[in-house]
Order: C-alpha cells, then sequence, then structure tokens
C-alpha cells in the first residue's frame, strides 16, 4: 500500500489521467460496453459490484454514497435548501442506485419516486426499503418520460453517461419543464482550469481522467434556469486524481 501511494505522489495528476484514460480505450469500458444499452451496462456494473461491494458482497452505488463527510453534507445542504422552498409534495431521483443517500432525502416529501435505469438495483431497493411515500421506478433518464415533480435529483449520475445521453435529457428539460428545481450533483476537477463536458462512452468511469467533468449550463448542454446556487461540495480522490463533488441547485420555473 506505502510503494502504490508513493507512486501516486511521483507521477503528476495529469499524467495518471492519461495514462487511465489509454488504459480505458485499449481495455476498459470503451470496448466492452459497445453496443449495450444503458439498462445492460448500469445491470453489470451492479451485478459484478464494480463501484464497490456491501457486507454481503452485492454491487453498491460507490464511495460518493456511502462516504460519511460526503454524504452527511449533502443532506444537511438538501434539507436546508428544502426547507427554504418549502416541504415538496413531490420528489424525484433520477438514478437512484442502491438508495443509501435518497433513504435520507425521502422523509422530506410526501411522495418520492425512486428511479433507475438498472433493473437489478430496484430489485434490491424493493427488497431492502420500505418507505409508505416511496416509488421505485425503472426510468433511463435519456429516452423515457420524466415524472413530474416539484424539485428532481439528478446525483453523480450524469458523469457516467455519454454527451449524447446527456444532451437528450437536457433537450426534454427545455422543452417540458417538468420540475420547478433540478439538483445536480457531479464530480469535477478540483483545478480551476478544467474543460467541461468533453465526450465519453456511458459506463462505470467519469471523465475526471480527462480533466473534465459534467456542468449542465455550459456548452454543448446550455441548460438555461431562472437562477442556480451551489448547495454543497466535498473532495474525493478517484483514479489518484484531486476532485470535488460540487451540487446546484438549478431553479426551472
Amino acid at each position: 500500500m506505502a510503494m502504490r501511494n508513493m507512486g501516486r505522489l511521483l507521477i503528476p495528476a495529469r499524467l495518471r489521467g492519461r495514462l487511465r484514460a489509454a488504459q480505458l480505450r485499449l481495455f476498459g469500458e470503451h470496448a466492452r460496453y459497445r453496443g449495450k444499452t444503458n439498462a445492460e451496462i448500469f445491470d453489470a456494473i451492479y451485478s459484478e459490484g464494480m463501484w464497490g461491494k456491501g457486507s454481503e458482497g452485492e454491487g453498491t452505488s460507490g464511495s460518493g454514497s456511502h462516504t460519511d463527510a460526503l454524504t452527511d453534507t449533502y443532506v444537511t445542504a438538501v434539507g436546508a435548501f428544502l426547507g427554504r422552498i418549502g416541504k415538496p409534495t413531490t420528489l424525484v431521483d433520477l438514478g437512484c442506485g442502491d438508495f443509501s443517500v435518497g433513504s435520507r432525502i425521502a422523509p422530506f416529501a410526501e411522495r418520492y419516486i425512486a428511479c433507475d435505469v438498472s433493473s437489478v438495483i430496484l430489485a434490491r431497493n424493493r427488497e431492502r426499503w420500505r418507505f409508505p411515500n416511496v416509488e421505485f421506478r425503472l426510468v433511463d433518464l435519456s429516452t423515457d418520460a420524466l415524472p413530474p415533480a416539484q424539485v428532481a435529483f439528478v446525483r453523480q449520475v450524469l458523469q457516467h453517461l455519454s454527451n449524447t445521453d446527456i444532451a437528450r435529457f437536457v433537450a426534454r428539460l427545455e422543452a417540458e419543464r417538468p420540475f420547478d428545481f433540478l439538483v445536480v450533483t457531479e464530480h469535477l476537477p478540483k483545478t480551476s482550469d478544467f474543460v467541461p463536458n468533453l465526450d465519453k462512452d456511458s459506463g462505470a468511469n467519469i471523465r475526471l481522467y480527462r480533466n473534465s467533468g459534467v456542468v449542465l449550463h455550459e456548452a454543448p448542454f446550455g441548460l438555461t434556469a431562472l437562477e442556480r446556487e451551489i448547495l454543497c461540495e466535498g473532495d474525493e480522490l478517484v483514479y489518484g486524481i484531486p476532485g470535488v463533488i460540487r451540487t446546484i441547485a438549478y431553479r426551472l420555473k
């Protein structure tokens, strides 16, 4: 472990990112997931535990959903935000994953619609989580109808999707405005000179290794919002590269 950490210190973060990018092109998700649907991709991720495994060996949503310093800050910030705008009737979680975070947000609303593209994780959630106000629903946010709500959450989901998938999602947001507020959480490089929204194939990895991350109000997506506000952020390393997990609330109408 000490030698591995020493190697990370000796190799600059950006070079580590380039090495990771080359590795992915040659051996990783770009080849593995080509031609597969998002449902097939994320079913495989959860079945194989590619983001991490729980105490019983089941696949989880990864460290971003299971690191107390990150999730406690997020839940506190979201609770304060919802308190400011008034208790919503309906909240929608687009990409609920293993529901470890959503289970802490659900009590803030009368109705909570927890959506995911993976039937594998949804089946597990239905067995584990029993809330009278929660409905689990199979939804691909890039192609399927979006359940209307006062507030929708997309927490560390878009970072795993291609620009084509994200653009379809944003196009429907612009055309339909199904939510009053959209709360987006993304893992971004911890630098001021990163390039937002470089493309990638949909899959387990994120854009951090390319010194990029998803920012919906930047090109090519250009999400228009009446207001936007950073609710919280916290540091997290991926591939040994410094990053920040940032949550932005967009007021859409």
